[in-house]
């Protein structure tokens, strides 16, 4: 049964990333269904633009499910939220496009996306919790684990958006978002044999009062973690706005902004860079259970931030260097991020954590992460300097350069009190 739960998470993870990735993989034709009116660059604008917007959802699923997870279970929290996000990715798929609804075609696709980011914000984070509390040992490499499910999901999505690009059938891509809709469909058939995690079950049997611990005020848990919580919204931020730049942002930006792939090279770019961060995730996570994880998250962000610089030289000048340093600076990106998960979530108590979590996720989110392609194209459309662009980038990862060794100052403060 334990490994059945476990499997069901991977599975689950892997369709709610499938759902997410293939949102921002499709910009270029929801743009141009939703938002028909505009010009090629507005309408990508636009898009973007309702990207960012929608992240507000993400700090209020981030509380619901984030209570419940904490009060009633992890395993309650993820069915609930895998229920919402069926059903919006679903709607989706089935919506008119601009042409017959007109604006009301963008609002519910507005809408539909909001409601996914607040069954995300309640979903991801749990999981990801949910498996380390379960797993007991080897955290990272079942964070990786989960890292490589994730980004099969996006890979699938990239697939997936691949093969709609290239069919005849000019609404094929809404088939992809109905798919993601039964996948989730069959994550609540499998309900059952989601079992809860160990750790949580174990807490609950030694408090009584676990209502009462888990209902305290949010004001309350930030205020008495407040260093803490900080930390984690800035390292969880800048980790997802490293992602969004390279992967959401880079393909379409090349594609119908700077012209410089065709839609085939930008289709096969993606399936490429997920492809690299699955895989990099698997061996980050061997590696973190081995050595001391934050040596290998220090050394991976420097290097990353080296290979940022040089493709400052090489953006203009060769097309085929650039899409190398992209795929190297991808596939040292979860030598960074699946060890910091853990290290993250280790800084909250059990009652506490999925709240803290996820709620930093999401904040960091609304700040850093799902912004960065709008701000990135207002860069463009106002400076029309490609360095300007690359210097948000640099941007990020030296505030989380900067986050790690603040976190890892604190680490060692803890482990010294905790000798004396």
């Amino acid at each position: 049964m334990k490994y059945s739960s476990i499997l069901i998470a991977f599975f689950t993870t892997l369709v709610q990333c499938y759902d997410y990735a293939l949102f921002g993989l499709s910009a270029t034709v929801l743009s141009k269904v939703f938002m028909s009116n505009c010009s090629s660059e507005e309408q990508l604008q636009n898009f973007f633009a309702v990207f960012s917007a929608a992240v507000i959802m993400k700090p209020i699923g981030a509380i619901i499910f984030g209570k419940i997870a904490d009060r009633y279970g992890r395993a309650t929290s993820v069915k609930l939220a895998a229920a919402t996000a069926a059903l919006s990715t679903t709607l989706i798929g089935l919506t008119p496009g601009f042409d017959y609804l007109g604006w009301w075609a963008t609002g519910i696709m507005t809408f539909c996306r909001m409601i996914f980011l607040m069954s995300l914000a309640g979903e991801i984070d749990t999981i990801r919790i949910y498996i380390s509390e379960k797993m007991g040992s080897n955290k990272n490499f079942a964070n990786g684990i989960l890292s490589f499910c994730s980004q099969s999901g996006a890979l699938f999505a990239a697939i997936s958006y691949y093969y709609a690009a290239q069919s005849e059938i000019q609404d094929m891509w809404r088939l992809n978002f109905i798919i993601g809709g039964m996948l989730g469909v069959l994550i609540l058939l499998m309900r059952n044999y989601f079992q809860e995690s160990e750790e949580f079950l174990k807490y609950k049997a030694s408090r009584k009062n676990i209502l009462d611990d888990a209902g305290d005020g949010l004001l309350k848990i930030i205020t008495l973690n407040k260093s803490k919580f900080i930390t984690s919204l800035l390292i969880s931020g800048c980790a997802g706005g490293i992602y969004h730049f390279l992967i959401i942002f880079f393909g379409a930006f090349n594609l119908k902004v700077l012209k410089a792939f065709t839609n085939n090279e930008a289709q096969f770019l993606n399936i490429i860079l997920i492809s690299t961060y699955s895989f990099a995730a698997l061996i980050s996570g061997l590696l973190a259970d081995r050595i001391y994880p934050i040596k290998q998250i220090k050394i991976s962000i420097i290097i990353s931030f080296i290979l940022a610089l040089i493709l400052q030289v090489i953006f203009i000048s060769n097309s085929n260097l650039r899409k190398y340093a992209i795929i190297a600076l991808v596939g040292f990106m979860p030598f960074y991020t699946v060890p910091l998960h853990i290290i993250i979530q280790s800084l909250f108590s059990v009652e506490i954590r999925v709240r803290m979590c996820s709620l930093s996720h999401a904040l960091g989110g609304m700040i850093f992460s799902s912004t960065t392609p709008f701000l990135c194209m207002l860069i463009w459309r106002y400076t029309h300097s490609l360095n300007l662009v690359l210097a948000y980038f640099m941007m990020l990862v030296g505030m989380m350069l900067t986050g790690v060794f603040y976190l890892r100052a604190r680490l060692m403060r803890s482990a010294l009190l905790q000798s004396d």
